[in-house]
This record gives structure tokens, sequence and C-alpha cells, in this order.
């Protein structure tokens, strides 16, 4: 392809994610489920959802505060931004209607955050230096929801342009590490539990999908690095669901447990 084709290639790449872009940022914002998109503007493979789910952000205008990662299965790529919109901190949390049915599905995890700027560079990280740029480490929920109204019969890319199902992140308590320890100790197995008044409480064996927190957030890195995007000081990652998704019921104290970690109080609201 000459130059002026591989131009004109490009014009009509960009304004496929503008477009394609535009009606999952109408749905964000007016908290609406949108219809499966039009043939023409899906994405086809994971390139293009990772795209599009670029123009999103930038589209929004918002923040990212977090990114939600795991080490990818084949023909997948599990990557997407959280935006400081809705990243909640505290005990209580007042979430969009639309996911306050009668339960927020919720995963339990860690967040580990950043204290110094891993950004773009030409050299790949190595873990060392990745694990050197982590702080602090807090319990967490991820929020689950879609702008799709029947995200069950969608592609992979289609799903990764909208983001992976993010619909918000609870930051919890700080993990008190012992003495020396980093976030590549932190344990891959610990109970899971809920706790909630006049009910008894359910326990989950908790386990790290990827067995590591640490491996998924090299990954990432280095996935952002190559793209021409970094991580920065303040910035939160969560690399997986320990128990699989919670459904949890609105309107009373919660109490989530993480093992020996910690707990983590949290009251929704719509």
């Amino acid at each position: 392809m000459n130059t002026q084709g591989a131009d004109q290639a490009l014009e009509r790449l960009t304004a496929f994610d503008e477009h394609t872009a535009r009606i999952l940022v109408t749905a964000r914002r007016q908290g609406t489920l949108a219809e499966r998109l039009p043939i023409e503007l899906r994405p086809t493979n994971v390139d293009e959802g990772f795209a599009i789910q670029q123009k999103v952000g930038d589209q929004l205008g918002w923040q990212t505060g977090a990114w939600k990662c795991a080490l990818p299965p084949a023909g997948k790529l599990i990557a997407a931004p959280i935006y400081d919109a809705v990243i909640y901190r505290g005990a209580q949390c007042r979430i969009h209607a639309r996911l306050a049915q009668s339960c927020v599905r919720a995963e339990p995890e860690l967040a580990c955050v950043l204290a110094r700027d891993l950004p773009p560079r030409r050299e790949a990280y190595a873990e060392a230096e990745v694990l050197d740029a982590l702080g602090n480490v807090h319990l967490a929920l991820e929020l689950l929801g879609s702008r799709y109204a029947h995200p069950e019969s969608l592609t992979f890319p289609e799903l990764l342009a909208d983001g992976l199902f993010n619909a918000g992140l609870v930051i919890g308590p700080r993990v008190q590490l012992p003495e020396g320890a980093t976030p590549a100790d932190l344990p891959i197995e610990f109970p899971i539990s809920l706790t909630r008044a006049g009910h008894d409480t359910v326990s989950f064996a908790g386990r790290h999908p990827d067995r590591s927190v640490l491996a998924p957030i090299v990954w990432l890195v280095n996935f952002l690095r190559v793209r021409g995007l970094g991580l920065h000081a303040g910035q939160a990652v969560i690399t997986g669901s320990y128990a699989g998704v919670l459904e949890l019921p609105i309107g009373c104290e919660l109490h989530i447990g993480f093992g020996d970690l910690g707990t983590l109080p949290i009251l929704f609201s719509s």
C-alpha cells in the first residue's frame, strides 16, 4: 500500500473508532443501554476493540484513575481503564440506579497503587522495576455492568471496546503488609467472606486467577508501553477476582472479609 493509501486507511479507521465510541459514550453519559453496534461499526479484533476503548476515554474527557488487567488468554486482551468518576473511597457507595436493581454485582480484588510513574519507553520494564514503582495495596471491589443491553451475545472485541464490564471500583482499607514484604508477597489464596446483620456469614475459597498479583501488572505496563501509554503515580491496578462475581444487596451494611488481609465495609445505595 502506498503512503496515500495508508493515510486514507488510517483516516477511515479513525472515523470508525470515533463513531463507535460516540455510541458507547452516550450510553455512559445518559445511563442507558445500547443495542448491539451496527455491523459496520463493530470491532472485529482486539486491536480495534482496544482502539475504540481509548476513544471512549478521549470523548468522555474523564481521568483514568485505575486499570483492570489480567494475563491475557489466547486471542483475548484483558486491559481496560477505570475512570476517576466511578472510583469510590470510603464505606458508602452511591451508584447509578441502572446498576442497583436488587443487588450490585462485584468482584473482590486487591488494588495496587502506583507510588511513581511508569511512562512509555523503548525498553521493556523488568519485573523488579515495576515492583519498585508499586506503593500501597488496598482491599477493593470491582463493580460490574455493561453499556450494552445484551452483552452475553456479543463478541470479545465488542466487550473490550466497552471496558470489559467495568462499571466502577471501590477502593477500601489499606492492607498492612508485614515489614519488608512487597506486593509480590501477597497471598494467592485466602478465604473471602460476606457478612451482614441478621444473616449467616457466607464464605468462599478465594484464589487469584493468575496465581500472582505482580505478573499481570508487569504485563500491563509493557502492553501500554509499546502503545505510547503509561501508568501514573496514584493510579491503582486490579488484577482479577479472588472469588468470581458476588451479588451484594443494596441498602444494608456489608463486611467483605479478605482472610488475614482485612475487611472492607460497604453500604450501597442508589
